[in-house]
């Protein structure tokens, strides 16, 4: 009914203003307003986006009782109420698409931000990323001005007598959402490829490779709901402007959800581990173990502890050896740190029961010398090309 999808539709966007507004904050308490990165800002400007989006689909539902230039059956008098409503109601129709399209491509740009900085610099992402830009921005005007110029002159948009045919009926529009669900679903899935094939390529345990993948496909999630709202308007059902309007919000709302997940998950993760270790050590003895001398002069390995040492963070997906999961909530490499000799990558196994300080070994070779008189090296010889050793 119409007043359950009102209490829907907004309940939807306080959950995505409470998600974005603790993104934007964690965010700025990390690393302060000046060195905020673009994809912060974009979220900003998306939730106000989808607050247009809801009030929109409010409007088409509660104000103009879902009508609009399209499921009429006779001439209507132009001074009549309904042919007012449904004039206005196609006019919200056609704003409706324009912000939901822009909504989306807004959504676009913040995943290729994030990309940017995660994996700026690793292999060939950066040129995946740059092509990306490109083909959202073109892919954005072509959508944008394919909605709003396909049905010309644009006034025919809502116009009601005579019939200005589908392709102006903005509501259920067969045109209009086969532009919409094909840039969408391509440059969907083109972002989505992006850093595929280095999580796969990743040296971590195959279950933190498939919850990486479902964390950064969220447009999979985001391409259903739209293909759902496009089945609508194909369908060109009699409720279709209100279904449409109903969909636009879900699509948005899930959207604007999967988005913010890979940003906000590591700081969650982080804010819980620090409130789980301060737990932790309340509960532990305050009293402090003295350390160990070394109790056998005669060993063969003399074991010495070196200090750890901080490397500082630039790239999760970068080469050579910065780790993912150092913001995704595990200390494992994905790529060894180039700490070998000649280069050679080394790696650290996650191990709880090793102590955090590395350890060095250190192996003595005791060299004798012997000395033999003829006799002797002849002796030697023989026992050697008889098998004795």
């Amino acid at each position: 009914s119409l007043a359950a999808f009102t209490i829907e539709a907004w309940t939807y966007l306080g959950i995505d203003i409470v998600v974005v507004a603790i993104r934007f904050i964690a965010r700025w308490w990390q690393l302060g307003l000046r060195d905020m990165k673009p994809d912060d800002f974009l979220m900003v400007i998306a939730i106000l986006l989808y607050t247009a989006e809801t009030a929109t689909a409010h409007y088409v539902g509660a104000v103009w009782n879902g009508l609009a230039n399209s499921g009429y059956r006779a001439a209507l008098d132009p001074s009549s109420r309904e042919y007012f409503m449904r004039v206005e109601g196609s006019k919200t129709q056609l704003f409706g698409w324009l912000v939901y399209i822009t909504l989306l491509w807004v959504l676009k740009l913040a995943w290729l931000f994030f990309f940017k900085r995660l994996g700026d610099g690793v292999g060939n992402m950066s040129l995946k990323i740059n092509i990306g830009f490109v083909f959202v921005g073109l892919t954005f005007f072509a959508t944008f001005f394919g909605i709003l110029f396909v049905c010309w002159p644009v006034h025919q948009h809502w116009q009601i007598y005579p019939n200005p045919g589908n392709v102006c009926q903005t509501a259920v529009s067969r045109t209009k959402a086969l532009i919409v669900i094909t840039t969408n679903l391509a440059t969907d899935f083109y972002i989505i490829t992006i850093p595929m094939p280095m999580i796969w390529s990743a040296r971590i345990a195959m279950s933190k490779k498939v919850g990486l993948c479902v964390m950064f496909c969220g447009g999979f999630v985001t391409a259903v709901f739209g293909g759902l709202r496009c089945g609508y308007v194909l369908g060109n059902n009699k409720n279709g402007p209100q279904l449409t309007g109903e969909w636009s919000c879900r699509e948005s709302f899930v959207a604007v959800l999967v988005t913010n997940i890979p940003v906000l998950f590591p700081i969650i993760l982080s804010a819980f581990r620090s409130a789980n270790g301060k737990i932790s050590s309340y509960g532990q003895s305050s009293t402090k173990n003295k350390a160990l001398g070394e109790t056998k002069n005669d060993s063969r390995f003399k074991m010495t502890t070196l200090s750890k040492k901080n490397k500082k963070f630039n790239h999760p997906l970068s080469l050579p050896a910065e780790t993912m999961y150092t913001r995704f909530g595990s200390e494992e490499e994905i790529i060894g740190t180039p700490e070998g000799a000649g280069g050679a990558p080394v790696r650290r196994d996650a191990n709880p029961t090793i102590p955090e300080e590395d350890i060095k070994v250190t192996t003595e070779w005791h060299v004798h010398s012997m000395h033999m008189d003829a006799d002797g090296i002849a002796r030697e010889k023989k026992n050697r090309e008889m098998g004795f050793h």
